[in-house]
């Protein structure tokens, strides 16, 4: 059994209150009827006043409000499997993986940051197939398009500054590893999603940008550092002590690049995110620049379901509340105008010692002389 709503069920803990609240005025009910009248005159009128029939009700009634309450929790059970037409576009993510992606200026790293983007992102991909390629050396499809976010995010988990061979960041050659990889449609758009700092070590990224325009391929630029100071690139030598990267001696201080990343954007008539050290959105990013991209279908797949049985519930629940309206609480006198008959015994009656005897003990009979 399966449950859509199983916070519902915390409704539950209502009924002991109701029940209580329910046993505490059917008490009251039955103290007010002894005020009004004697044992034996007041067995004679209602005879059921304190009997069963009352506090069946009660569970009667607290039966038919749990079992309304899981239906609300929507039980289902049974399996079978539906034909789901899928739709979206085609998306690669390009993660810059190079050295100068573990630099500080952006908590707790530009790269872990990236990471941390790009899973916010996830949840608005619905139907849209996505891919991941890491770069930096070298370009590294880590995973192939696929609707399978599960899949991704597990490969996107494991992706770290090891993913690419090092020597540089060739963001050119991701961009032509990414059009490599998808199959050109016209049924839907394709876009390309790139995060880095915007450091390139001569890998004509321009000459790309314009292969994926040629292709009506969008890219999205997010960059991430400082673009004044820059940040120094930390790392571990020999003996594990933390240095930083040095080149001739100098220590190595890493600078966002946003003319590149600007220029890509023009050209593929996508957009350039400059995020820099700030704090940023992907969803909202996806809002605005992916949301009205054109999608096509993807793929028919079968999914499993469970099949809906609340209703049986629904059924069950709205009987018990019937049967609780319907059984009067007292049982009727046989006979037609019973009203009028348990007044003729009220009237006609005779009235025994007890039933004339005060209740109150200072209240005593007087004669007149």
């Amino acid at each position: 059994m399966y449950l859509e709503s199983p916070q519902l069920l915390l409704l539950l803990w209502l009924l002991p209150a109701i029940g209580g609240l329910l046993v505490y005025a059917q008490r009251r009910r039955i103290a007010a009827a002894h005020r009004f009248a004697g044992d034996v005159m007041l067995q004679r009128l209602m005879p059921a006043m304190s009997g069963g029939r009352n506090w069946a009700k009660i569970v009667v009634l607290l039966v038919g409000l749990g079992v309304l309450i899981f239906a609300a929790a929507r039980p289902r059970w049974g399996v079978y499997f539906e034909d789901v037409q899928t739709r979206g576009v085609d998306m690669f993510v390009l993660l810059d993986v190079s050295r100068s992606m573990l630099a500080e200026d952006v908590a707790p790293n530009r790269l872990d940051r990236a990471k941390s983007d790009i899973r916010d992102l996830l949840p608005y991909l619905k139907g849209d197939r996505v891919g991941l390629i890491a770069f930096a050396g070298a370009a590294v499809v880590q995973t192939p398009l696929t609707t399978d976010q599960g899949f991704f995010q597990l490969v996107l988990d494991d992706t770290d500054s090891e993913s690419a061979p090092r020597g540089g960041s060739l963001i050119g050659d991701a961009i032509r590893k990414a059009l490599e990889a998808m199959e050109p449609r016209h049924d839907r758009d394709q876009v390309i999603v790139l995060i880095t700092d915007g450091e390139d070590h001569d890998s004509f990224p321009a000459e790309a940008a314009k292969a994926a325009a040629e292709r009506n391929v969008k890219v999205i630029c997010v960059g991430l550092g400082d673009t004044e100071e820059g940040m120094r690139i930390p790392m571990r030598d020999e003996t594990g002590q933390l240095t930083y990267m040095k080149h001739d001696g100098q220590e190595v201080w890493s600078k966002m690049d946003e003319k590149l990343l600007k220029e890509i954007a023009i050209t593929t008539n996508g957009a350039y995110i400059p995020a820099k050290t700030r704090a940023y959105d992907l969803g909202q990013v996806y809002s605005q620049h992916l949301a009205g991209l054109t999608r096509g279908e993807i793929n028919a797949e079968k999914r499993k379901r469970y099949r809906e049985r609340f209703q049986l519930f629904v059924v069950l629940g709205l009987a018990a509340l019937l049967l609780e309206m319907v059984v009067p609480r007292y049982p009727r006198v046989e006979g037609v105008g019973s009203l009028f008959h348990r007044s003729e015994i009220l009237l006609t009656s005779p009235a025994t010692e007890k039933d004339s005897r005060p209740r109150h003990p200072e209240i005593r009979p007087t004669i007149d002389a």
